[in-house]
């Protein structure tokens, strides 16, 4: 390398991280050199390189500095390093570093989110709420793997918003990614079976034990007939499971058969008032063939029946908002649903598994978009007032989830809703209640103030409210920070274990190619 050229480099980042030059190896045949080393054309340090004059053999022997300049501090994503140089030693900590070519993220350091709350209704002096991370990695993009429950003394007012993402695409991914995720379609699975063996063996990762006996060997006929007990659990809801409560499709798959085979089935397990979730299923399955021929099966398999397409009705339709009750085939909380009233006709809707509100898009003569959707286990979804996205967070709001639980959730009784004013009182099983649920939506941002609020359990042991979402890695999630007061930003899934302060945002610095343009979120605490 000639006098006055360098060498740039790409340097992919997964993480933020701290860089540090160690090393410079180097030649040299002749006056000295002056070495600098620079990443995104900040110098990090230079050296002076030994003077040799060896009429060129100098060239072959390389020789290292010592350790060069000092640390800095790199965000995620693409760095340009630039040396003039024959060899360097990087020191990352807490970083990752991959291929140019596998570097895809576009993440932008200087978003932030500043503390500000123009609610004239807010105390000044208020305590500090809690962020506890109950989260867990995932490589499922429609897992809510990021499960974060908020802890305040009094949550008697607070605000969620949904604002626009602070980076600007050009692009807008809305389609669900299922790569990395377990299709739980079977349920379980028995393999290679042969009849002529009496047999008790344990198939499918321990989901189903079979026994098999012979009922009867056909003394006075050709035909002999086996018994086949299978016993399996099955998840149910207290794992945010539906398989325990759900209707299922069994088949029998024989191999190398000639001649017809019968096969009729009985199950057990019914209990006459309660049931311990998903334990004691027994299945039996009576096989009859011929008594010369042998019974291979090559599979027992039980899957999940499929599902019926969601019954929703309008109950309020004007030129500004829609709002729909929607039945589900099936719902996790199994039997439980919540009834609606629209208070501007009176009438009430039993069996609602959610609803959903609906706002007119401004630019468009008869288009609307979803703003609001709350489900019967607490869960909210918050959208911007334009049809650019289809998918969001969750957040299981306003009551008190439990925070220990696998799927949290705060199940509700009964909703009435002002179409006009757009104001929802709600009713908790639990009996907690909020008596007013404000929602206002604008092109840039939806936000829904509760206030009013009545708890049934402890706060103190209780969440007001958690926040739910997804991150696989950044630039494959729905956020990938969160931000306290305006002041600390932390990545959503590492790096700590409590936050306190008043004013929490959850937001993304890097470009996500899952649901690109859904929005940031606010949770706002006032009282």
């Amino acid at each position: 390398m000639y006098k006055g050229q360098t060498v740039s480099i790409e340097l992919c980042l997964t993480t933020d991280t701290e860089i540090k030059v160690q090393k410079l190896w180097y030649s040299n045949d002749g006056e000295s050199d002056l070495i600098t080393v620079s990443v995104d054309n900040n110098t990090l340090g230079e050296v002076l390189t030994q003077k040799h004059h060896k009429h060129g053999v100098g060239w072959s022997f390389i020789q290292p500095s010592g350790p060069l300049g000092f640390s800095v501090y790199l965000s995620e994503g693409r760095h340009q390093l630039s040396l003039k140089i024959d060899k360097i030693e990087l020191l990352l900590h807490n970083g990752q570093l991959k291929n140019s070519s596998e570097c895809q993220l576009l993440c932008f350091d200087d978003i932030s989110y500043n503390y500000s709350i123009t609610d004239s209704g807010v105390r000044r002096n208020i305590s500090k709420g809690t962020l506890v991370q109950k989260s867990k990695p995932t490589l499922c993009a429609e897992e809510d793997n990021v499960n974060i429950p908020i802890f305040y003394d009094s949550a008697q007012k607070f605000i969620i918003s949904a604002n626009h993402p602070r980076y600007t695409s050009g692009t807008n991914s809305r389609l669900p990614d299922w790569e990395n995720c377990k299709m739980a379609h079977s349920l379980w699975s028995l393999q290679d079976i042969d009849l002529s063996q009496t047999q008790r063996v344990t198939q499918g990762s321990g989901a189903a034990t079979l026994s098999v006996t012979v009922l009867d060997r056909g003394n006075q006929s050709n035909l002999t007939s086996y018994g086949l007990i299978i016993e399996f659990s099955l998840d149910g809801p207290s794992l945010g499971m539906m398989d325990s409560e759900t209707g299922s499709i069994i088949k029998v798959s024989f191999r190398g058969m000639i001649n017809p085979v019968d096969v009729s089935m009985q199950y057990f397990g019914r209990w006459s008032q309660w049931s311990e979730e998903g334990k004691g299923n027994s299945i039996r399955l009576t096989i009859t063939a011929f008594r010369k021929e042998r019974i291979e099966i090559e599979e027992i398999v039980m899957n999940n029946r499929g599902q019926v397409v969601d019954q929703s009705l309008m109950v309020y339709n004007d030129s500004m908002t829609k709002i729909e009750v929607v039945d589900m085939d099936i719902w996790w909380r199994v039997n439980e649903t919540m009834t609606l009233k629209t208070l501007s006709d009176g009438r009430v809707f039993q069996g609602v598994d959610y609803f959903r509100i609906y706002r007119k898009i401004p630019w468009s003569e008869n288009d609307f978009c979803q703003v609001f959707v709350m489900y019967q286990d607490g869960n909210v979804r918050l959208l911007l007032g334009h049809n650019r996205v289809d998918n969001f967070h969750r957040v299981p709001n306003p009551r008190q989830s439990d925070h220990m639980a696998v799927r949290p959730a705060a199940p509700l009784r009964h909703a009435e809703i002002d179409p006009k004013e757009l104001t929802i009182k709600l009713t908790y099983l639990d009996g907690s209640f909020f008596l007013s649920l404000n929602l206002n939506v604008t092109l840039n941002e939806t936000i829904v103030i509760l206030s009013d609020a009545v708890y049934a359990r402890s706060l103190a042991s209780y969440p007001f409210l958690t926040f739910r979402s997804m991150w696989v890695a950044n630039g494959n999630a729905d956020v990938d920070h969160v931000n306290v007061d305006g002041l600390e930003t932390r990545p959503i899934l590492s790096g700590w274990s409590t936050l306190g302060g008043t004013s929490f945002a959850f937001f993304r610095k890097c470009i996500s190619k899952h649901n690109t343009l859904s929005p940031d979120m606010r949770v706002k605490i006032i009282d």
